[in-house]
């Protein structure tokens, strides 16, 4: 059973202006345990990603918007998880 959340509450960023309109939407939320995430869910509401836990909103907002403005530029790539280099603490 999944944990309830404080979606309601949830912030939604404005679309991109360089963004064709999607039904993608970014959501900013704070669970049960007072634990903020952000999650990208579809225009049905299928949760398609979602982040680990951030101790304050503002820290679940930049990494939600960090992804948000970095995600048109990503290569894509399929990789074994075994190849996938290390990256420093």
């Amino acid at each position: 059973m999944a944990p309830a959340t404080k979606k309601d509450r949830a912030e939604r960023p404005g679309p991109r202006p360089d963004a064709p309109e999607s039904s993608l939407e970014f959501l900013v939320y704070e669970d049960n345990g007072g634990s903020y995430h952000w999650e990208i869910v579809q225009g049905g509401g299928e949760s398609l990603a979602q982040s680990v836990s951030f101790g304050s909103r503002e820290d679940a907002q930049r990494a939600a918007r960090h992804v948000y403005e970095r995600a048109g530029r990503a290569r894509f790539g399929a990789r074994v998880a075994d190849e996938r280099e290390p990256t420093a603490a």
